[in-house]
């Protein structure tokens, strides 16, 4: 009888660790797939006219769509884009412009009347509804 309760306990014990592996792959597998794929620092000359020649792409590359409501993007010198109500779906990029223009689900407008990003090179900085970072472009480089 004891032998037979310690087979028990065992057979449970290992359902629960195979249970506990599977549910942390669920968990990993819902984690943000949103990055920053590219993106256009300096617009094309006279950069004042041209002001939606600065661009960052914002790219979805998860299986589900993500709600970016709440979600900032930020230069260097943390000029701050939030974004509003706006869910990108699986799959899809939507690119964020300095200037003016109408919204649509592949394009989104700062609305500024200058420059925004530095000429010389910037960083954008994508943050979580949270704060948290996650992405940056160009991706940082890490110090070996």
């Amino acid at each position: 009888m004891c032998q037979k309760n310690k087979l028990i306990v065992l057979a449970v014990l290992a359902a629960l660790y195979v249970g506990t592996a599977f549910a942390a792959d669920d968990v990993n597998s819902t984690k943000s797939k949103i990055t920053i794929n590219n993106a256009c620092f300096k617009a094309a000359s006279p950069e004042k006219q041209n002001l939606n020649g600065e661009w960052v792409d914002i790219v979805n590359q998860g299986s589900a769509a993500q709600d970016l409501g709440g979600w900032t993007i930020s230069t260097q010198h943390n000029r701050t884009y939030a974004f509003k109500n706006l869910t990108l779906q699986a799959g899809a990029s939507v690119k964020l412009h300095t200037g003016c223009g109408n919204d649509t689900a592949t394009d989104i407008y700062w609305n500024k009347k200058m420059p925004i990003w530095n000429n010389n090179g910037d960083m954008a900085t994508l943050k979580d509804a949270s704060g948290n970072v996650v992405a940056r472009y160009p991706e940082e480089i890490a110090e070996a």
